[in-house]
């Protein structure tokens, strides 16, 4: 108590020795926007506010912060207006007034996509997301045993602070991930829940109609279990970073580990971020003998059991031969 009272009176006389002006901003300070790093003291903070004329002293702002009992500043952006007094300053650092940005990152976006989000955002730096989204050390300290942090990332809407740490950001996207799998009863080895996240990828990717992953999950599942190759085009467009344009017969031949026109069994890792139904879908396949499926150019797709059928579908879909094929099949939509 008697310190305090001491630091009262040093404050004090301090003030009344320069007649209030170390708490008030430089003479001609504008608004700006100032960032505090990851793990900053007060005095580093104070001293960088110092350096850019936002506060007229260092070591008044230290004081203060000892004085109010506010020593533990949050990282972040912050927005700093015309007339704030190093008081102001100190009560919005401590409280973590940061300014954040609204994100919403779809269902499907791979990893490049979402660090393009990001950035466009301004709540990550694009390269430094991706830096982290491969640091498999790092990757490993929050529980993802892959190359890559791709398909870890659940998609949703966020709200994160501006000038982000990509690293706190990648640990939440993927903690919601852990959050959705646990509501789905998904309590797996860590190697069973990379395998239904590579799985839930090749559905997000491959379903067009929400009512088709589940039977397009079938397909999948069965293929797996006769040791089929899965035949996955969006596989092959990750491999090649083709992701919009049409495939070549170059790239079905690729020898990529991600070509399942060549390797049997699902790729290495997943290729994009499923969502909530995709992993649903990954879990609870519908109960059907499909092994093919084709496009049909309307978003939907025709289910085959035997190579024969799913081979006369190709011809009338895909290469527009009349071969006398009927679809007969109802979408599920």
């Amino acid at each position: 108590m008697k310190n305090i009272i001491a630091s009262l009176l040093l404050l004090c006389l301090l003030a009344a020795a320069t007649g209030y002006t170390l708490n008030l901003p430089p003479a001609g300070t504008s608004g700006s926007d100032f960032h505090v790093n990851y793990g900053e003291t007060v005095r580093t903070t104070a001293k960088r506010l110092e350096e850019n004329q936002i506060i007229r002293s260092a070591d008044y702002f230290v004081l203060l912060s000892y004085i109010w009992r506010r020593q533990s500043i949050k990282s972040g952006k912050y927005e700093l207006h015309r007339g704030m007094t190093s008081l102001d300053i100190l009560k919005k650092m401590t409280r973590g007034e940061i300014l954040t940005g609204r994100v919403t990152i779809p269902e499907g976006f791979n990893l490049f996509q979402i660090a393009g989000r990001l950035d466009e955002t301004g709540i990550c730096d694009e390269a430094d997301f991706l830096m982290y989204a491969h640091d498999e050390d790092f990757l490993a300290s929050i529980r993802i045993y892959s190359p890559s942090a791709e398909g870890y990332l659940f998609p949703d809407t966020y709200v994160f602070p501006q000038e982000s740490d990509p690293r706190d950001i990648i640990a939440q996207m993927h903690k919601r991930t852990l959050k959705e799998l646990e509501n789905l009863d998904a309590l797996y080895s860590d190697s069973r829940i990379h395998d239904i996240l590579t799985l839930a990828s090749l559905i997000e990717e491959e379903a067009r109609i929400p009512g088709e992953r589940a039977l397009i999950s079938a397909v999948f599942h069965n293929r797996l279990r006769k040791n089929m190759r899965l035949d996955c085009d969006p596989t092959v467009r990750y491999a090649v970073k083709n992701f919009d344009g049409p495939l070549t017969y170059r790239d079905l031949d690729s020898d990529s580990p991600y070509n399942t026109y060549r390797r049997r069994g699902l790729p290495p890792t997943p290729i994009s971020s499923p969502g909530r139904e995709s992993l649903r879908a990954a879990l609870r396949p519908a109960q059907s003998n499909y092994l093919f499926f084709v496009a049909r150019n309307d978003g939907s797709h025709y289910f085959s059991t035997n190579l024969r059928e799913h081979s006369r579908a190709v011809d009338y879909y895909q290469k527009g031969v009349k071969n006398g094929f009927r679809d007969r099949q109802k979408r599920a939509d």
